[in-house]
């Protein structure tokens, strides 16, 4: 493409956000599991001429097929915003064109100018996890959507990184359990401790017993930036670093020092920014993070610095097949 039409596609993006989403919420992707299926099939309940539009813009995105006027298909992206595949993305599609992203991403431009979360002046609060806390049904699809992309994480570790060294396994801010069971399932010998909020918890239960691992867990309710179940051996830090501020991860990393014994290992799983001035895929989410909690992305040797201010050191960093890399700490 020419750089006006990229440009053009770029400063179009948001239609391409709504219209996937718009599919997916009203469960067309769904109707499409089983096989092609007319507009108007789908248009139950709808205006017919508006689904069959909706449909052919996911024709030009790449996630339906046409397969004759009026009749579409399942693209094998499409397949991925389907509940049913293994590594769905259906639920992050949604989750990012729900009100909390989508009104705070709108003032950009306030962070930029004031240096101050967008998100505290688009939804009023001081902090982000506020706002979910009063909109269960959003937070209900940030978590899953959070879910979605563990599923596919925890792959990728495993084929990295053996866990099953390691007797007792605490997942820190680990939310309903998805990351910390998908793991124990590979490790049959390992018990997990799962550490965060006690209303995040009481939606545990259901999870760990889907996984089948729920009696080899022990849900500890807490907050990181206060204290730190002790005496795990190895500590994980999934997607949480990039959430706060440096003042913040020296409390919680702080936190999680202390509580590690002789031996214990840390595991963090970030982005990791490119040093500058190298190009970083990581430089949208680090937005992101700007924009949604006041946190960021950092580089590996921001990390080291945090680290070492904990009295940890980094051993090694194993890269992953996604996006995301593996930063191994010890005392």
């Amino acid at each position: 493409m020419s750089p006006e039409q990229v440009l053009m596609q770029m400063g179009s993006g948001h239609w391409a956000a709504m219209t996937i989403s718009v599919a997916v919420r009203l469960g067309f992707f769904e109707g499409l599991e089983q096989g092609p299926v007319s507009s108007v099939s789908l248009s139950a309940g709808y205006h017919p001429e508006s689904v069959e539009r909706l449909l052919r813009g996911c024709v030009a995105l790449g996630a339906l097929h046409e397969v004759e006027a009026g009749v579409f298909g399942l693209t094998e992206m499409g397949q991925l915003l389907v509940s049913s595949h293994p590594r769905s993305l259906r639920d992050a599609m949604v989750m990012m064109t729900d009100p909390g992203h989508w009104h705070s991403w709108y003032q950009l431009e306030h962070t930029v100018t004031t240096g101050q979360p967008a998100y505290q002046k688009a939804l009023g609060v001081s902090n982000v996890f506020d706002y979910f806390a009063s909109q269960p049904e959003e937070a209900e699809r940030f978590n899953r959507s959070m879910a979605s992309m563990t599923r596919a994480f925890v792959q990728q570790l495993k084929a990295a990184y053996d866990i099953s060294r390691f007797a007792l396994i605490a997942d820190i801010g680990g939310g309903h359990g998805q990351f910390l069971g998908a793991l124990l399932q590979g490790a049959s010998g390992s018990r997990g401790l799962l550490f965060d909020l006690e209303t995040v918890l009481a939606g545990a239960d259901q999870e760990l017993s889907a996984l089948g691992v729920s009696e080899r867990v022990e849900k500890v309710a807490g907050s990181f930036f206060e204290s730190i179940p002790a005496g795990a051996d190895l500590y994980l830090l999934k997607h949480i670093l990039h959430d706060w501020t440096d003042e913040q991860c020296a409390q919680i990393l702080g936190h999680v020092s202390t509580a590690m014994k002789p031996g214990s290992t840390l595991l963090i799983a970030e982005m990791l920014l490119a040093e500058p001035p190298q190009i970083s895929p990581a430089a949208m989410m680090d937005l992101n993070m700007m924009v949604m909690t006041g946190g960021r992305e950092r580089t590996a040797a921001q990390y080291e610095k945090l680290l070492q201010g904990a009295g940890l050191q980094i051993r090694r960093i194993l890269a992953l097949e996604g996006p995301y890399q593996l930063l191994e700490a010890q005392r």
